[in-house]
């Protein structure tokens, strides 16, 4: 039988990478749209090991590689940038693509 966990944000890995990772400018030093959640482009929490997070007791999800909560600023997004063997989904809270 599948038991399915509940992790609260708080739990979640947060990781706020530099924008020239993904094809963007810098960030704006005082951006009064891009509200009070996050000062940088994009704002990920990570539900399982990836990237700059290593955990080995939350790792080995069978072929699902990433799940995150990716919050990303206003007229920014993700640049070109390489993945191989993958399908990526994306579903929109608020907001638009």
């Amino acid at each position: 039988m599948l038991k399915i966990s509940h992790i609260p944000n708080s739990k979640l890995y947060v990781s706020e990478p530099d924008p020239r990772w993904f094809g963007n400018p810098s960030n704006e030093p005082n951006n009064p749209s891009w509200g009070v959640e996050s000062k940088n482009w994009l704002k990920s929490r990570f539900h399982f090991s990836f990237a700059e997070y290593s955990n080995q007791r939350n790792s080995n999800f069978g072929v699902l590689r990433v799940m995150n909560d990716d919050f990303v600023q206003p007229d920014r997004g993700f640049g070109t940038h390489g993945h191989a063997n993958m399908e990526i989904v994306t579903y929109i809270v608020d907001g638009n693509l």
